[in-house]
């Protein structure tokens, strides 16, 4: 169990940093929230500007984390990100939500997110023993959005939406200090004070150790996130726009969360016994048929599939993703390159629902983009099998060296 207690910990780190800088904005984009008082518009602009910058940062926030070990990055980012949620609760212009949200949280997004605790799982565990932990941290940190999406709503009606982003303030910093302080890392070469040049010279260093194979699979899972990310950002709006009740469909969907427990533990550890790129493979295909049961759904049965199989795996992509990564490239550079992956994570975050939202004026335009994005998901994972067929045979070859 003691050997277990800090997987809890940065279990608990994650599901603050993401309830308090992500799943909270999906309350405070109501109207008796900060989109009542700047716009829901306003609120998703800076928000997805945030995405952004956070995934830039990411380069920098794995360089640091690399150097000199991932604690000291998720306590300042904790202050950092607990200094965006106060200074969003003082804003009083829309443009000043913006840029709080785009310079302020978008920084501290990436080194509070899941990467730099990547880097410390990495160098906790042995390589066998990587799959069975993934997916215990990933169960673990599942129940965010549960948590801190009534918190949320239970605040803003309690003491209005300033007053609440302030006590989500507080416990991000609390908690944000708390956990580095708790838990231990093996130290790192590097000490004391670095220039910005050495740190850019670092990050370059990292990214050249990415291979054709690399680069490759990055590509392969940022079109797939375009993809998914867009039609299930939708998806709520689509189902209206075939005559689902509005109510019934957000309650059925918030479901997603609960059937996605399971997958967040098996699936992880599962790759103890089959290859991760053969599992984020069968995840991005049944995707693929979740988007396409969707885009053709006119009974709840319907819905409840879309539910049962989008849920079943949806949870497990971004940690089998970093297993896939760890797999090929778990050494002293894994967290800048696993910080290069997220600046394109991303990028297809905010990309997806901008270009599934673009055939949002109907029923049928609908339809055909979320089918394009099933098409788009059954292409990832073709793309994905056919790397790990290449790899093999090299491998056999013995002419080149394992790929993801």
């Amino acid at each position: 169990m003691k050997r277990w207690a800090p997987v809890f910990a940065v279990a608990m780190f994650i599901n603050t940093s993401y309830g308090t800088l992500s799943y909270a904005f999906s309350v405070l984009i109501s109207s008796d929230a900060a989109g009542g008082a700047f716009g829901a518009r306003t609120v998703s602009l800076g928000f997805g500007a945030a995405l952004l910058v956070s995934g830039v940062a990411s380069l920098g926030a794995g360089t640091l984390a690399d150097l000199f070990g991932s604690r000291r990055l998720m306590a300042a980012g904790s202050v950092l990100g607990a200094v965006a949620l106060c200074l969003l609760a003082a804003c009083r212009e829309p443009w000043q939500a913006v840029l709080v949200l785009t310079f302020v949280a978008g920084p501290a997004m990436a080194a509070t997110f899941y990467e730099p605790v990547y880097v410390l799982m990495n160098r906790w565990f042995a390589p066998h023993e990587r799959p069975r932990a993934y997916g215990v941290l990933t169960f673990l940190s599942g129940f965010s959005i549960t948590i801190y999406t009534p918190l949320t709503r239970w605040l803003v009606d309690a003491v209005g939406w300033r007053e609440g982003v302030v006590v989500l303030a507080a416990i991000l910093v609390s908690v944000g200090l708390i956990v580095p302080m708790i838990i231990s890392e093996p130290p790192r070469a590097a000490q004391g004070r670095q220039s910005l040049r050495h740190l850019v010279s670092e990050t370059r260093a990292g990214l050249r150790q990415g291979d054709r194979a690399f680069w490759t699979f990055t590509l392969l899972f940022f079109v797939a996130t375009v993809a998914f990310s867009g039609f299930s950002f939708h998806m709520i709006a689509q189902l209206e726009t075939r005559g689902f009740e509005r109510t019934n469909v957000a309650n059925a969907i918030a479901i997603t969360g609960i059937v996605s427990l399971p997958a967040r533990l098996l699936l992880p550890a599962l790759s103890g016994r089959v290859a991760s790129s053969v599992l984020l493979a069968v995840c991005f295909a049944l995707l693929a048929v979740a988007a396409i049961i969707a885009s053709v759904a006119n009974e709840w049965w319907h819905v409840w599939l879309y539910i049962a199989v989008f849920g079943a795996v949806f949870g497990a992509i971004y940690p089998l993703r970093a297993l896939v990564t760890s797999e090929r490239f778990s050494g002293e550079y894994f967290g800048r390159l696993i910080g290069a992956q997220a600046l394109f994570i991303a990028v297809g975050r905010a990309l997806g629902p901008a270009a599934i939202g673009q055939f949002a004026d109907g029923r049928r335009s609908y339809q055909i983009a979320f089918q394009a994005a099933a098409v788009v998901l059954a292409l990832s994972a073709l793309g994905m099998i056919a790397l790990l067929a290449r790899g093999s045979a090299r491998a056999r070859s013995g002419t080149d060296r394992r790929l993801p």
